[in-house]
């Protein structure tokens, strides 16, 4: 039976939440001397309250990832996952963001007094390969393509024939070792001077973090828990309550995991907020809000540190107080996205109009 309740319209609205809890992470997951503007309410002198918010907001790239192994098992099932299909979705993506890397080395030879975008030539062609970046959080396009690259046999295959709860503990303990081992140093520490095996190195550092939350997107997936966790609400939870009950758990857990305050939970704290998201029974406007952050979701991504980090450095921190610093970078990173997607729209139609007219062309010399 097919996935009634996690439809195509509520995957972009969950990019939609990992979108938004990117940057506000990146604003606000500060303290002491790094946070930025006026806050207005302090825990102490050194802790914001949109702290809780920033750190909070970890669970973007788990969310992110959840959503990749959702759709991999999803295309799976449909046997519609490919090398053509996955080759489609890499292209499509590198298009974009090598509009991206165009549009802001522009920019960086106008604005940028530093000279470090573009910088050199040299630079600028391995950005176009992925082997140099002008953007911290660019790091994650390396890893998608890797996911995208592996095989979905292989890939799922470590939860292929796995019960569904022996599975997510066993995500759950992957992903906790793997933070052991990577906080405690036990991976080996490469040379600067040996740049490609560093290189390599930290792709396969940054493709095994994310596993786990790949792996129990895909379990969401394959045993329907949306669905099934649907159906136990509506049995056991009056109608008028579930919404209630559904905030009430996801605000527990948000101020347990600032309690706690350890990101190895990040893991548990994105699957319940994965699930819960999904069960709530969201009005008009806040579909829409999401929708529309989704849609607009990989050009936020490749855009927003550019506007309070990278070449435009400070500008959204002049709006000194956060919900104006938010509201501020996602007008600048949505109008950004736009003319992005225009650039987009004019190339895709650029290449089918050459297509068309190559067919003219052999169709007129037979």
């Amino acid at each position: 039976m097919a996935n009634k309740i996690y439809s195509k319209q509520d995957a972009v609205m969950i990019r939609g939440l990992a979108i938004l809890c990117m940057v506000v992470l990146h604003l606000f997951c500060r303290t002491g001397k790094d946070v930025f503007g006026k806050p207005l309410l302090w825990i102490n002198s050194t802790i914001p309250v949109v702290f809780l918010f920033g750190f909070f907001s970890e669970i973007c790239v788990p969310l992110y990832s959840l959503c990749a192994g959702y759709a991999r098992q999803y295309m799976e099932e449909k046997r519609k996952s490919s090398w053509k299909n996955n080759f489609h979705r890499i292209i499509k993506l590198m298009v974009n963001y090598w509009i991206v890397l165009v549009l802001f080395s522009i920019l960086g030879l106008i604005f940028d007094v530093d000279n470090k975008i573009p910088g050199s030539l040299i630079k600028f062609l391995k950005s176009i390969v992925l082997l140099h970046s002008y953007n911290g959080a660019w790091w994650y396009l390396n890893t998608y393509i890797l996911l995208l690259l592996i095989p979905t046999k292989i890939l799922l295959n470590p939860i292929k024939k796995v019960e569904y709860k022996k599975g997510l503990i066993m995500c759950l303990l992957f992903e906790i070792g793997w933070y052991v081992v990577t906080k405690i140093g036990l991976i080996p520490d490469v040379p600067e001077k040996m740049k490609v095996v560093l290189f390599i190195k930290n792709e396969l550092v940054n493709l095994i973090t994310v596993l786990p939350f790949v792996w129990a997107g895909a379990i969401i997936c394959k045993e329907k828990l949306v669905d099934n966790c649907n159906s136990w609400l509506k049995t056991h939870v009056k109608l008028r309550w579930q919404n209630k009950c559904l905030i009430i758990v996801w605000i527990g857990i948000f101020c347990l995991f600032n309690l706690l305050h350890k990101a190895v939970l990040v893991g548990i704290v994105a699957f319940c907020s994965f699930m819960i998201f999904n069960l709530i029974k969201k009005p008009e406007i806040v579909k829409k809000i999401f929708l529309f952050l989704g849609k607009h979701s990989t050009n936020i991504w490749l855009t927003h540190m550019f506007f309070y980090l990278v070449l435009f450095k400070g500008l959204v921190i002049r709006a000194q107080y956060p919900i104006l610093m938010l509201g501020f970078m996602l007008i600048l990173c949505i109008a950004t996205s736009y003319i992005i997607m225009g650039i987009e729209h004019l190339i895709y139609n650029f290449i089918e109009y050459i297509m068309c007219y190559r067919e003219r062309l052999q169709r007129e010399k037979r």
